[in-house]
């Protein structure tokens, strides 16, 4: 059962990917646009402010920038998301930005959020572990006006919040 539905949603990202048109969250030239003011150790100044109209009139605002420790979060209906880790420590994700995506995957008139990449992993003494695939998949629940998990790998940051 599993597996049906990690290959269901490597299909999926394969064809989003395939997408020019696809809205995302964040987007690899903003991220661009800020690293120029982001040093190694300080605070960042720069502050990217979005918004999506996810469903039905209903508008998100947030705010992305990238943190003294190069990771970079959102803050959603529920969720406190990190799509942004260019933090060499135990983890973190090859070319530092998640690819990620808002569409609507459970036809319910509200767009969910798909992410996915390469996480680098490193044991506590620095030596690699290797690569790995990750994917996570969110969707918006109606019922309770936030984002819960529907699926997620271990190095994918999402806080409840």
């Amino acid at each position: 059962m599993a597996r049906k539905l990690m290959y269901k949603i490597l299909t999926l990202l394969f064809l989003l990917s395939t997408n020019v048109c696809a809205e995302s969250i964040i987007s690899k030239e903003e991220v661009n646009k800020l690293l120029p003011t982001y040093t190694d150790g300080k605070v960042g100044t720069d502050i990217l402010s979005k918004s999506l109209i996810i469903g039905d009139g209903v508008k998100v605002s947030y705010e992305f920038e990238i943190t003294s420790k190069g990771n970079g979060a959102v803050i959603l209906p529920g969720i406190l998301l990190r799509l942004y880790d260019s933090y060499e420590d135990l983890s973190y994700f090859k070319n530092g930005l998640l690819n990620n995506e808002v569409l609507d995957v459970n036809s319910d008139g509200y767009k969910d959020i798909l992410l996915w990449g390469t996480a680098l992993t490193f044991d506590d003494d620095g030596n690699s572990l290797g690569e790995k695939e990750v994917v996570a998949v969110l969707v918006y629940s109606i019922k309770e006006q936030k984002y819960v998990v529907l699926k997620k790998s271990e190095e994918i940051d999402v806080f409840p919040i």
